[in-house]
């Protein structure tokens, strides 16, 4: 068993990042039209959705004990499985796919160009972070004028770095930096840019530095990896008054006012018992609940079977998705042969054909030959 130590001392808890009382209460209040900038963002169901929930510091100890960060992926029992892009905008409703981020490290040394952008400087925008209570107390009893554009616009800017701040880059410092401002510049495009993809990113370091016991708080909006285990690998703890399962995004499921009762120990070696002993059979391979997914999911969707760099204001990070094919493939209505067919000729360079180890014999009669040998070569591989 892999004992999770930081200096010497077994963790037991994992500090996890990202709040959402405050940005509900905020998000609210705004005017219609700034409102109506974040909605056509792709930012609305993330909003409309947010959860006040407890969260849990066991389950993410557990999980870090899993992760390679040298693939981005949990190493499970049965093979290996990962936050893919679907995951991530079903969990959140935040789509990834769009255009790079203009990610801008200097600009701190321009304070003409931030207040331009804000209407104000904040203090230590000259380290190039905002520190988000100070966005938020400065727009508190701020009034502003609805007809004013610019001012429109300001507080448009600000509420993004509050809200990315909070949530989807949120840090141990609770500071936003500012090199997103480029992307927030033309407040009418803030959404043709990849997001979702950079709270990925942040979601993969926070996990990577963790696994690696340089630190005991999960950054991002680490929310996601919790309604991730609870949903794909079954390890809620709670039972839920309303289930809820055509709802999304799915995080609002696991609100803490629909939490009934706690059904089983929520512990770290509960949690690693239960991963250790999870039945692939009983694993929620298809996230998404059996209904029409709109334009965002299914963009989100295609790039689940590619390989994605994640750019987000921490580092890249590549997401593998050829590393977990079953993830991708084994709900198709094909036959389970022809899914392996297809699996084979898309990723016949990986040796990863493991994860349909527990396949029906009589499923490989549907291989031809020459695709029979490929995976058995992958196999013995």
């Amino acid at each position: 068993m892999n004992w999770f130590y930081i200096n010497a001392q077994e963790v037991y808890s994992i500090y996890p990042r990202g709040s959402s009382v405050e940005i509900m209460e905020w998000w609210k209040r705004l005017p219609r039209k700034v409102a109506a900038k974040v909605v056509s963002a792709g930012f609305g169901d993330f909003l409309s959705h947010l959860p006040v929930a407890d969260r849990n510091r066991k389950l993410p100890v557990a999980l870090a004990e899993r992760w390679w960060d040298s693939t981005n992926s949990f190493h499970l029992p049965f093979g290996e499985m990962t936050l893919n892009p679907l995951d991530f905008t079903c969990i959140t409703g935040v789509a990834v796919g769009g255009l790079p981020i203009p990610w801008d490290y200097n600009v701190s040394e321009n304070a003409n160009y931030i207040n331009e952008q804000l209407g104000w400087v904040p203090a230590f925008a000259s380290i190039g972070a905002i520190r988000v209570t100070d966005i938020l107390s400065f727009y508190k009893d701020k009034t502003i004028d609805d007809n004013d554009d610019v001012q429109l616009a300001h507080l448009t800017r600000a509420f993004f770095l509050y809200m990315l701040g909070r949530t989807l880059f949120s840090n141990t410092a609770e500071t936003i930096h500012l090199c997103c401002l480029p992307a927030l510049e033309d407040v009418d495009r803030i959404g043709d840019y990849n997001w979702g993809g950079a709270g990925m990113a942040t979601l993969y370091r926070f996990m990577s530095a963790v696994s690696r016991r340089r630190t005991k708080s999960l950054g991002g909006y680490s929310f996601v990896w919790e309604v991730w285990a609870y949903e794909i690998l079954q390890l809620s703890p709670y039972k839920l008054k309303q289930d809820e399962r055509d709802v999304l995004p799915t995080m609002w499921r696991w609100r803490s006012c629909n939490r009934a009762s706690r059904q089983s120990p929520s512990t770290v070696k509960h949690f690693r018992r239960a991963i250790d002993t999870i039945n692939p059979k009983n694993v929620n391979w298809l996230l998404f609940p059996a209904m029409a997914l709109s334009s965002r999911y299914l963009k989100s969707k295609e790039l689940t079977a590619t390989r994605l760099l994640l750019d987000g204001p921490m580092g890249r990070f590549y997401y593998l998705g050829k590393r977990v094919i079953r993830q991708v493939y084994v709900q198709s209505n094909l036959p389970i042969g022809h899914q392996i067919c297809i699996a084979l000729i898309q990723f016949q360079e990986t040796r990863y054909m493991i994860c349909f180890m527990d396949c029906p014999l009589q499923a490989y009669t549907q291989i031809p030959l020459h695709m029979l040998c490929m995976t058995s070569l992958c196999a013995a591989g």
